[in-house]
């Protein structure tokens, strides 16, 4: 133990330095007086006396070192003086410091917002116990043609799974929804879940209050506190004042009674990442809610299913083992009608880590994620090069400082950390501001999700993992812009720089700095063809032809699942409102539609003509189910026949998109032909028919993706004899055309309380709005990319006019006497910029070549442009190259303007 003596007593030795030194001193000057006394006892005149007693005792100052290495922590004593020499160093240059600390902070700040929201979205690791061991479990499709990639499963699949699989334990199911939600006076939506009773119990997490979710909760009937409710420790907070007695209190959810049990933990939303859960019911609520057994789902995968791993057990032994079991437990869930299918002969079984939850997003963003981040690692790249520019100079002006320093002693590394020091200062307040600044830009960058869940639960807040990463990235920041003015320095030569007493004449690092501008520009370049070409890619979106009205249009979801009218009569309902609606003033069109276009959902359906149904094989084509003037309400032209009428007649038609005709009747026209839709029960295995006569043919239209070709789309009429009448029927849209937004809400929400006054008030989505959020990656890649692109200019821009401005006052004495031997101004401004030029053709030259491979990686993002478009580049090499010369201009003319008289005066 007497290392750890000896380090306490370094320890104390280092934080009573001053009052040691006092002491030192003082028992220095006595012994010197006792010395010097015994010298004058010997006959020594006073002076002489003090003299020998000095010589004979050593060097003070050297002792005293020698003492304090011996005592203290020297190595913090040798940060804290290059900590305070480098204070006093920016106090002296306030400017520099500013310029340095501004630049980092942009650069620092860009990483940290793009990290923060990567981090929020993909890396923040679950609260729960273990998050190691859980993994999501789904069917992979993406083999297939058909939409369905990671695709869900259903209660008979998860069951299938228990019995059979020796890998997993803890296996539990996870769906959200959005529910009516009435306490007392309150009466609103309320976002929440339905899990499997065991779910709280896998995941291990504990309640704030009261109990969580157990099996015996997710049963018929309910547990013993009946149909049982676990809330968000959010909504306590908020709503219930984090009051203990909510414990066993009574609400009403859906028009069905809960008992609310218990309080999830704070900071835990659940497995879905950018869900915020306000409310938990156990997955037997589903059957409350449809009156039917929640096994009896017709084959409908629909629950995001999670497990843990058995121990010694690992995921791709796991993945193995199911897909080794996949095909006996598509035998005992799947018809035997529907089991050799395409779609499910060629699915997989999937297993996936857990750790950070899973989110639809994740497929959407990861891969713009870390496309953003590698070009915010540019604009780091940019900002080091630029403040090592800055620095060069810096250390340049310094050399006889450092010269003298080595003299005296100091070593290559000692002046290396001293500069290091420095760097590090301005770096930190950078990263200070930058996370200031990433914290401000939060909310605008989660906007541009264009998903109103995600940006309220997602939070821009900077974490201890980002704050972290952040100042590592300041301290690699240091590193990386303070090595090469480091290594200048440590390298000067001490005789040439004592010699050479005039800081202007000093060339140290000119070469370097000449490095770096052209560096500057090639990212610059770089970045700016990346941020033209997504540019270009959100323009063309937006302004291509999606066959739409967008301006003025409304969509309402309903939720008529507590209204007394069922079949024909809720499809009656349907049409009174629509009806109702265009009686308001300000509404022009009101229609119905089971699927809005652009909103994300698909429904296909295979069909056929039926007078080549023998011998044609059935395709598949969009699906939606329509009301009468839905093409007028969205501005959808009919280009011949008619539209539906809202009565029996429209039972058996049906209208086409002009690429669903050529599709099924190539070559001659669809108008009054019979269309047959195949349809396959899931539950049973067995297909039916149902022939609709075309009495439409409608202009192509955009559906999933303002991306695709206007795909085949079939319009069928509303009517009750189709099985989705029974669920999906209580939740179509109504799409309504009107002056003005609140004009559209106004007459539905009259209309609502006249006919439905027990369905809930669900807010409109404004179609424009929708239209925009549907290329929200592309906006926010798009956007992003050009603020990079802007900074990367402007920080090049800075570099540019910083290498000139030096170059001028180190060569003012070579200018003034080239002017004073008759050269013009022209000739000089010439000579200041050939340098530029040269050094902004290196640059664009190899900005170029690196702008082409980005542009190619980039290509799965571009539509309707080649990466490598020549108009593109050579825009962007000309604004690059504009704004370069542009920078050097003022300093150029700064040259121009030397009165050789004084600049000879200055040699």
């Amino acid at each position: 133990m007497d290392w750890l003596r000896t380090l306490l007593s370094r320890c104390k030795a280092f934080l009573i330095r001053n009052k040691l030194d006092q002491e030192l001193e003082e028992e220095f000057r006595s012994h010197l007086e006792f010395a010097t006394e015994e010298n004058r006892r010997r006959g020594m005149p006073e002076d002489d006396a003090r003299q020998a007693a000095m010589r004979a005792f050593g060097g003070m100052t050297q002792i005293q070192e020698r003492y304090r290495l011996r005592r203290g922590l020297p190595l913090l004593d040798t940060i804290a003086q290059d900590v305070r020499f480098a204070a006093r160093q920016i106090r002296r240059a306030p400017g520099f410091a500013a310029v340095a600390i501004i630049t980092l902070a942009l650069g620092i700040g860009a990483n940290t917002a793009v990290f923060t929201l990567t981090h929020a979205l993909l890396l923040r690791t679950l609260p729960v116990r273990d998050p190691g061991e859980l993994v999501r479990l789904a069917i992979d499709v993406s083999a297939t043609e058909t939409d369905g990639r990671n695709a869900p499963l259903n209660l008979p699949i998860i069951e299938a799974i228990e019995k059979r699989s020796r890998s997993f334990h803890g296996i539990f199911a996870w769906c959200v929804y959005d529910f009516p939600f009435k306490d007392g006076t309150v009466n609103s939506g309320i976002h929440g879940a339905i899990v499997s009773g065991n779910a709280f119990e896998s995941l291990g997490v504990r309640p704030a209050a009261g109990r969580l979710l157990t099996p015996a909760d997710d049963q018929p009937g309910g547990g013993p506190d009946g149909l049982a409710a676990v809330i968000s420790h959010r909504i306590w907070v908020e709503r219930y004042h984090a009051d203990p007695s909510v414990i066993g209190r009574h609400i009403t959810v859906t028009d069905h009674g809960a008992t609310i049990v218990g309080v999830a933990p704070a900071g835990f939303e659940g497995v879905i990442v950018a869900e915020h859960p306000d409310i938990y019911l156990p997955i037997e609520f589903q059957a409350v809610l449809y009156g039917q057994p929640t096994k009896h789902d017709g084959g409908r995968l629909w629950l995001e299913t999670f497990a843990r791993l058995n121990p010694s057990v690992s995921r791709a032994q796991a993945a193995a083992e199911m897909n080794t079991l996949f095909p006996s437990i598509l035998d005992a869930t799947v018809p035997p009608a529907l089991r050799h299918l395409p779609v499910i002969e060629k699915a997989r079984f999937e297993v996936k880590p857990a750790r950070t939850g899973w989110s639809k997003l994740r497929a959407q963003y990861t891969e713009p994620l870390l496309l953003l981040q590698i070009m915010v690692a540019a604009v780091l790249l940019i900002c080091c090069a630029n403040l090592s520019g800055l620095f060069l100079a810096r250390a340049s002006a310094r050399r006889q400082e450092f010269a003298i320093r080595e003299a005296l002693g100091a070593g290559r590394l000692r002046l290396m950390a001293q500069l290091f020091v420095e760097c590090l200062m301005l770096a930190l307040p950078g990263a200070l501001l930058g996370v200031w600044l990433a914290w401000m830009a939060g909310p605008w960058i989660l906007h541009m999700l264009g998903n109103a869940e995600a940006e309220q639960a997602i939070s821009m807040r900077p974490n201890l993992a980002v704050l972290s990463v952040t100042v590592a990235c300041a301290v690699l920041c240091a590193l990386l812009f303070g090595m090469a003015p480091a290594w200048t320095a440590s390298h000067t030569s001490v005789d040439a720089a004592l010699r050479n007493s005039h800081p202007r004449a000093s060339t140290g690092g000119s070469g370097l700095r000449n490095f770096f501008v052209p560096f500057q520009v090639a990212l610059s370049l770089t970045l700016v063809v990346v941020a033209s070409l997504l540019g270009t890619t959100i323009a063309r979106l937006l302004t291509e032809d999606s066959g739409y009205r967008t301006d003025n249009v409304v969509f309402i979801l309903t939720d008529f699942l507590r209204v007394p009218e069922k079949g024909e009569a809720l499809v009656a309902l349907y049409h009174r409102m629509a009806a109702r609606m265009e009686e308001f003033p300000g509404v022009d069109e009101a229609s119905v539609a089971a699927q809005p276009p652009l909103m994300g959902g698909r429904w296909t359906d295979d069909f056929v003509a039926a007078e080549n149904a023998q011998y044609a094989r059935p395709a598949e084509a969009m699906e939606n189910i329509i009301a009468a003037q839905y093409f007028s309400t969205l501005g959808i032209s009919i280009l011949s026949g008619r539209d539906l009428q809202n009565n029996d007649s429209d039972r058996n038609s049906c209208i086409l998109s002009r690429a669903a005709a050529r599709l099924y009747f190539p070559g001659v026209s669809a108008l009054g032909k019979t269309l047959r839709n195949v349809i396959h029960h899931r539950d049973t295995g067995v297909a039916t028919f149902h022939d609709y006569q075309i009495v439409g043919i409608a202009q192509d239209t955009k559906y999933d993706s303002l991306r695709e070709s206007p795909p085949p789309i079939v319009y069928l009429p509303i009517t009750s004899g189709e099985g989705w009448m029974t669920n999906a029927g209580a939740t179509l849209f109504f799409i309504i055309h009107a002056r003005s937004t609140a004009a559209a809400n106004l007459a539905y929400l009259a209309t609502l309380h006249e006919m439905a006054p027990s369905s809930p008030e669900i807010p409109p989505i404004e179609f424009s709005q929708s239209f925009r959020d549907s290329v929200a990656r592309e906006r926010l890649l798009s956007v992003m990319s050009g603020f990079f692109a802007l900074l990367g200019l402007l920080l090049s821009c800075i570099g540019i006019y910083g290498l000139v401005a030096w170059n001028v006052a180190r060569r003012t004495s070579e200018i003034g006497l080239r002017m004073a031997l008759g050269a013009t101004r022209m000739r000089v401004f010439a000579l200041v910029m050939r340098q530029v030029i040269g050094l902004l053709a290196i640059g664009v030259l190899t900005g170029g070549i690196a702008a082409f491979f980005a542009a190619r990686a980039i290509r799965g993002y571009l539509f309707e442009i080649r990466p490598g478009d020549p108009v593109i580049f050579a825009l962007s090499a000309l604004l690059l190259s504009f704004v370069g010369l542009l920078a050097a201009t003022l300093p150029a003319h700064r040259a121009i303007s030397i009165d050789p008289t004084q600049a000879l005066k200055t040699e």
